[in-house]
């Protein structure tokens, strides 16, 4: 019997996926110091993990996030945790490393490559999926992410989030926090502007490491064509028409010579969806493009799947590709992959600003309480902590989710 696959990996090569544009105004008078630690919360223990390594010397995210919860004496944390890669660890360690003061951890900062509509490069266990809504609902029905209990995280912590404008995600968010135990009430929270870590000072001296926040803008064009300027401007103006920043300066500029310039960043977005057939049924073709169009017909779910990126179908690139499997019995089954790639300009302009002492470039640091920038987890569904008991498994998760996408603003 025919069943269907659907993946969608919407990746992130330098943490710069899928962060909305922004028209938020930055106060006149503002705070140079950042502290992200709750004041009832501030005897408690803060750590930070680091949920990767850095592929470019060009972008080196989680490198300079490291020295930042290390050095930055405002935002530094008691511990700082590298190379894990995946969400049941950072459970696990938590579940093993107990604070030393007794209490539950205060701040536990997960820094991870991610975007704002699907999922976080993290994965969900070691060698596994992507951290996506579904994916975490999966692994919880089958027992993969246990929830640390009240003695590690309670109702006076918070989860901080560090991807690329994750906090425009509500429902993953909602489903995040329903990782760490419905019980301990655990607050996620996670920046709906893109996050970013860079030198304040010309000798990159560690120490100097600054945490931004920046607006972000997007124009779109097809994997195979070459992007022109004037094209490109002119989608930006359509796209963005009451907003008068510069683009071809940001097109021009592809590395910043200071920490308030507006640069830009090219991506490809894939996404990817696959049909397995069992033993004995065909493929259908797909070689010709009516084919194809007839194929995309009876698929509705793949173009919802590329709209949910946000990106207009005609940017993406389709293609299609045969795989064979063996299965526990030795018998044959194929799948058919298709697979569409869009390519993605972002233009980054970071929010700083003045300190006190004259000093150039400080980042903009916003109240916790600002909505227009951060978001908090909120709805959650009411289970038994743990693994889900029996009687909850099936379809129940997804129609929770459906419930979130439909009830929640994204």
């Amino acid at each position: 019997m025919r069943h269907g696959l659907l993946l969608c990996l919407v990746i992130c090569a330098v943490s710069l996926l899928s962060c909305k544009g922004r028209g938020d105004t930055v106060p006149a008078q503002v705070s140079a110091v950042c502290n992200t630690l709750p004041c009832d919360t501030v005897r408690r223990t803060a750590i930070t993990f680091i949920m990767g390594e850095d592929n470019s010397l060009y972008n080196q995210y989680y490198t300079l996030a490291g020295y930042h919860y290390r050095l930055n004496p405002e935002e530094r944390t008691e511990v700082v945790v590298d190379g894990l890669t995946s969400l049941s660890q950072v459970l696990d360690y938590l579940s093993k490393h107990p604070t030393e003061n007794g209490l539950p951890y205060g701040l536990i900062n997960i820094v991870s490559h991610g975007n704002e509509f699907v999922d976080l490069q993290m994965k969900v266990a070691p060698g596994g999926r992507r951290t996506s809504a579904e994916a975490l609902f999966d692994a919880m029905l089958d027992g993969t992410l246990l929830s640390p209990d009240s003695g590690v995280v309670d109702s006076q912590t918070v989860v901080f989030l560090h991807g690329c404008a994750v906090g425009n995600n509500q429902v993953l968010l909602n489903v995040l926090a329903r990782t760490f135990g419905d019980e301990n009430g655990v607050r996620v929270k996670a920046s709906k502007l893109f996050e970013y870590y860079a030198y304040l000072s010309q000798n990159k001296n560690p120490m100097s490491v600054r945490h931004y926040y920046a607006r972000t803008w997007y124009a779109f064009y097809h994997p195979d064509s070459v992007m022109d300027e004037q094209a490109m401007v002119r989608q930006l103006r359509q796209r963005y028409p009451d907003d008068t920043t510069h683009w071809l300066e940001g097109l021009r500029r592809r590395f910043q010579n200071n920490p308030s310039e507006l640069y830009h960043y090219s991506f490809e977005v894939p996404c990817t969806y696959e049909e397995v057939y069992g033993v004995g049924e065909r493929l259908p073709a797909v070689n010709g493009p009516q084919q194809r169009r007839q194929w995309l017909k009876e698929h509705p779910e793949f173009a919802e799947l590329m709209a949910v990126t946000h990106i207009p179908q005609q940017y993406f690139q389709l293609k299609f590709y045969r795989r064979t499997y063996l299965t526990e019995e030795e018998e044959l089954v194929y799948g058919l992959v298709a697979k569409a790639r869009a390519g993605v300009v972002c233009f980054i302009q970071p929010l700083t600003t003045i300190d006190t002492l004259g000093t150039p470039f400080v980042p903009y640091c916003p109240e916790d309480s600002d909505s227009s920038i951060f978001a908090y987890s909120t709805l959650r569904p009411t289970r038994v902590a743990g693994p889900l008991r029996e009687a909850e498994k099936g379809d129940d998760w997804r129609e929770f989710l459906l419930y979130q996408k439909k009830n929640v603003s994204l």
